[in-house]
């Protein structure tokens, strides 16, 4: 059976080998200094303790120093040897180089920062409010005063892009007390910012256009849309106006019912046909005309007769004989006329039966051209009207909406940068707070050192910018009226660390008419409230649009409320009224309805909209009008009833344009047939004057054989009484 082996002794290490710091003799205040307030792990004060043995020295003062004659065992040797270096470590040690290296660089750091430091902070102002207001922004003077913890900006000026000659505000003086100590830790906090001296719209001197620059795509492209959105509703009430009130020109009416007339056509053949009558027949009166007037002549001569003077049996005879002759004459003149009549007759009824066509044809000529007027009157409707005038608003909502629309994504965009931001380091503390609990939880229970001393610091609630307080004011120029007032509380980078959402307030006037605005930015990740809502009222805000079918320039009274969500979409509801000083309307054909549009449009007085815009990543902006009847009353309505009666008297114009339009294309047929029944009439005529004549002949006949009846009796008695005598 195997001998058990004896268990080794452990080794023993003399104490003189202990580290320098370890052999030293120490006074109390000194072993407590140097030794123990060193060590911050209780056991291992305890057993450095142990290994000190106290004396009093011949002054009779407490001294502590270690008994270097002994031995001491080898883990314990590695344990004081271990302590000695933690110990050591923690003295202070100065190279001279390396000090004399920073003291230089401190030196010369400070030097700069002195010499350019206004100049710095200048130049990040206006590259900051230059890159927000794509415009010049012009500083007169800059003072940052490092130690004394303030920043001073003297007459800083922001022109405005869309008027380089204008600038957008002006401030006399900004004024920001800054917390030092957050400043060496890399940030930026300002308890207190004042802003004095503020105006607006004031004049420049120079332009403040700066050279173009390319906007972020999305922002471009954006405004781009809105910009096409705009023209796109414009352009349309233009074509729509133009297209209502074209059939209104004469010229183009006449054009759109020529092809549909039928009296021009049907006149042209019965012009033709009629001629030919007419040549047939235009002689015939004047062959007939020297005849009846020689006849008619004779006639009235043999008429006039008297017989009372007349007793002679013989001219009484030859009187007879005369009229016997021309009834005889009348006879054949008449027969010969007769027979020209009948012939005429037969051409007239055909002559009548083309009359009838012709006015057949110009009744349903007319019939088209009532129709066509009617169907004119019809394209102007106030509804139809109503739309254009919609179309047109909205295009000057969207002119606007676009034209703050980047203010509007910048403002929406940081407050996503921030909730963003903040979301992420609660996520990372929450996820640290578990990973520390897990390993907490996994880490095996055993022999370990002690937990030493726990050490506390305070919550850091200052995130990397934050100013908790800006107040701003300005007054008229040289005037005691209050122009501008507002304040913001909270802005900061993370609202996660203050807990407390910006809130901003302002109070100012535009042209004399107060204004007024809320905002609320809450970008607390733990928040359920909206990311953006904001408030503005107030009145004279300036308009100057061009809807293509009228350019308006008006104070605008305005009331709207806006929200925006983490999803980077935004919502804005509100009414706006137009207080117009010039409207003018856009000039088009026919130039006399041109006239007459614009001279209603100049009636408007007021134009009040109702508006919902709406924007999302997807669709972009979109723009609605909440109450189109308003729009209708105010602006629709009164350029209407301008319109239609003038509208009418210009119908009823076109209509006696057509009307002579067809007098000229059918005159002609309608002359021939005139002159066809003028040569009958002429024709009948003398027909008529032979046949009264000679009815007067007869009468006279008759006369006439009576006196020579008479006139024998007379002359046998005569006879009788001379027989008698010459018988006596």
């Amino acid at each position: 059976m195997a001998e058990k082996k004896t268990k080794k002794a452990p080794k023993m290490i003399p104490a003189k080998k202990l580290p320098k710091i370890l052999k030293k003799s120490y006074s109390e205040k000194a072993f407590e200094k140097d030794i123990l307030n060193k060590i911050y792990i209780e056991s291992d004060k305890k057993f450095i303790s142990a290994l000190f043995d106290s004396s009093k020295d011949k002054d009779g003062r407490l001294i502590f120093c270690a008994d270097i004659s002994k031995s001491i065992l080898s883990p314990d040797f590695k344990r004081y040897k271990k302590i000695a270096k933690e110990i050591a470590m923690q003295k202070p040690t100065v190279k001279l180089i390396p000090l004399l290296a920073v003291i230089c660089l401190i030196f010369a750091v400070g030097i700069s920062v002195m010499l350019f430091k206004n100049v710095i902070v200048s130049h990040a102002v206006r590259t900051s409010m230059q890159n927000i207001f794509e415009a010049k922004t012009d500083i007169s003077k800059v003072d940052l005063k490092i130690f004394g913890a303030s920043l001073e900006i003297d007459g800083l000026e922001q022109a405005n892009k869309d008027s380089p000659m204008k600038n957008l505000f002006s401030v006399d003086r900004v004024f920001i007390n800054f917390n030092l100590t957050d400043l060496l830790k890399g940030k930026f906090h300002a308890e207190n910012i004042e802003v004095t001296g503020v105006a607006l719209d004031t004049d420049r001197k120079k332009s403040g256009t700066l050279p173009l620059k390319t906007k972020k795509t999305a922002v471009a492209k954006e405004e781009k849309k809105i910009e096409s959105d705009s023209k796109e509703f414009s352009a349309d009430a233009a074509k729509k106006l133009q297209s209502m009130f074209a059939s209104y020109n004469p010229e183009t009416m006449l054009d759109g019912i020529k092809n549909d007339l039928k009296s021009p056509v049907v006149a042209e053949k019965i012009s033709s046909q009629v001629q030919k009558k007419v040549e047939k027949w235009q002689n015939v009166p004047s062959e007939y005309e020297n005849s009846v007037k020689n006849f008619s002549n004779d006639v009235e001569s043999l008429i006039k007769t008297d017989w009372s003077r007349m007793s002679d049996p013989m001219q009484i005879k030859s009187t007879l004989e005369k009229i016997n002759k021309a009834i005889k004459e009348s006879e054949s003149l008449q027969k010969k006329l007769s027979q020209s009549a009948e012939g005429i007759k037969v051409d007239a009824q055909e002559v009548a039966s083309y009359s009838k066509e012709l006015q057949a044809a110009i009744n349903a000529d007319s019939a088209i051209v009532d129709k066509k007027i009617d169907e004119m009157k019809k394209t102007f409707s106030p509804a139809g009207l109503n739309e254009i005038m919609n179309d047109a608003v909205r295009s000057i909502l969207y002119s606007v909406s676009g034209k703050y629309y980047p203010y509007v994504d910048k403002i929406v965009t940081s407050a996503l940068n921030s909730k963003n931001s903040g979301s992420k380091n609660t996520k990372a503390e929450k996820a640290g707070d578990k990973k520390a609990a897990k390993v907490k939880k996994s880490k095996k229970a055993g022999h370990s050192r002690a937990a030493g001393r726990n050490v506390y610091y305070r919550k850091d609630n200052v995130p990397k910018i934050l100013i908790e307080k800006v107040s701003a004011s300005g007054y008229e120029y040289k005037t005691n009226n209050l122009l501008f007032s507002g304040t913001a509380t909270e802005i900061s980078n993370d609202q996660n660390v203050r807990g407390k959402p910006t809130e901003i307030k302002a109070d100012f006037k535009i042209m004399g008419n107060p204004n007024s605005a809320a905002v609320v930015i809450d970008a607390r990740s733990d928040s359920d409230a909206k990311l953006i809502t904001a408030a503005y009222s107030g009145k004279g805000y300036p308009i100057y649009a061009d809807a293509e079918i009228f350019k308006l320039n008006a104070d605008a009274d305005i009331a709207a409320k806006l929200t925006a969500d983490d999803d980077g979409s935004f919502a804005a509801k509100g009414t706006v009224d137009f207080i117009v000083k010039d409207l003018t309307g856009m000039e088009f054909q026919p130039e006399q309805v041109s006239e007459l549009y614009g001279k209603a449009v100049k009636n408007v007085s007021k134009i009040t909209a109702g508006f919902v815009l709406y924007y999302s990543l997807e669709k972009g902006l979109s723009v609605e009008l909440a109450d189109t009847d308003r729009i209708a009353s105010q602006l629709s309505a009164p350029v209407a009833k301008a319109l239609q009666a003038e509208l009418s008297a210009i119908a009823d114009g076109a209509k006696k344009d057509v009307a002579k339009v067809l007098s000229e294309n059918t005159g002609a047929a309608q002359e021939q047939i005139a002159r066809f029944a003028d040569i009958r009439t002429a024709l009948n005529g003398q027909l008529g004057s032979v046949n009264d004549m000679k009815l007067k002949l007869e009468k006279k006949k008759k006369e006439a054989e009576g006196k020579a009846v008479n006139a024998a009796k007379d002359a046998a008695a005569d006879a009788a009484k001379d027989a008698l005598k010459r018988f006596f």
